[in-house]
């Protein structure tokens, strides 16, 4: 599949590179990587998210390239290739799967064990540790010349989704890429500062009022946190309120499953769930249309924040 892939990259001129709405740190750096590996090349290339791009990773090299979609303006485009990084299925991809029309090619690169397969072209390795990770190995066998900015946007995906290297899906090859990698000389204690330490003074109150009303159900092993619109506009936008509340909950002894619903809506709740030891929340968030992996995954539910929170903990419960 790699030799596929490679071969559609060399062969089309015009594509446009996308990941995941709302999209994480790894779904990022991996987009802007194979944008700047294609423009090397003399491609003509967007990159485009159905989002806004998060302001706290503003810092990420080259994010100027990250653009909101426009249908009009990126369907007029008329590119020959879409490439979908870090995305299981097409609905994550949000309104940029309009441009999926007759004479499209989709190449579908993911590491999420949920995926759906979608591509003309699947190249989805769930034994690696993040997206970013599976790219380092198609762009080397591109025969890719790396630079310092796609070293640091690849080390900075495989950092993020391998929790800094502790999380279960970090692996002997995960360490032979970041050992690759860092020969391009880059700070690790700042890029790990500028994606971890990342908690602005004005927003320690409202973060510790809100983890003040985080619930804990079934003998302490689950714990629960329910947010309104009204809770995220109470602190900045370049805090990643969710993000932090997971990292914070991971260190704490005996918790097996982490969930936070979102409100989006009166009728519409997200749902973003994360676990230690043996709990498959991949397969809880399948109940829910959703997916991702065993240990972090996410879904949607067309229900308010109660009934939405309800429904979660009642499956929760019966998977215990």
């Amino acid at each position: 599949m790699e030799r596929r892939i490679i071969q559609s990259l060399r062969k089309h001129h015009k594509f446009i590179v996308s990941m995941h709405v709302n999209p994480d740190p790894d779904a990022v750096a991996a987009a802007l990587a194979l944008t700047l590996f294609l423009r090397a090349q003399g491609k003509k290339v967007r990159m485009v998210n159905q989002d806004d791009c998060p302001s706290w990773l503003n810092f990420v090299p080259r994010i100027s390239l990250y653009e909101k979609f426009d249908e009009v303006k990126h369907g007029a485009f008329a590119a020959e290739v879409l490439v979908v990084l870090d995305c299981g299925d097409l609905k994550r991809l949000g309104s940029v799967a309009r441009l999926i029309r007759p004479g499209v090619q989709v190449i579908n690169i993911d590491h999420h064990c949920t995926n759906e397969n979608f591509g003309d072209l699947n190249l989805v390795e769930e034994q690696y540790s993040s997206t970013s990770e599976i790219l380092f190995r198609l762009l080397k066998k591109a025969k890719c010349h790396f630079t310092k900015d796609i070293a640091m946007l690849l080390y900075l995906g495989i950092l993020t989704d391998t929790g800094s290297f502790g999380f279960d899906c970090t692996s002997s090859h995960t360490h032979t890429v970041v050992a690759e990698l860092l020969k391009f000389k880059f700070s690790v204690s700042d890029m790990y500062g500028q994606a971890y330490e990342t908690l602005p003074r004005r927003d320690l109150k409202p973060f510790l009022a809100l983890m003040n009303r985080l619930e804990l159900f079934y003998g302490e092993r689950v714990a629960c946190l329910a947010l309104t619109g009204r809770d995220l506009g109470s602190v900045s936008d370049e805090f990643d309120l969710k993000d932090k509340v997971f990292t914070f909950l991971r260190s704490v002894q005996g918790l097996e499953v982490i969930v936070i619903l979102t409100e989006q809506g009166k009728e519409k709740t997200r749902l973003n769930f994360r676990s230690r030891g043996s709990f498959d929340v991949a397969r809880l968030a399948g109940q829910f249309g959703g997916g991702g992996h065993k240990k972090a995954s996410g879904g949607f539910l067309d229900q308010g924040l109660t009934k939405a929170k309800s429904k979660v903990l009642a499956a929760i419960g019966k998977a215990l």
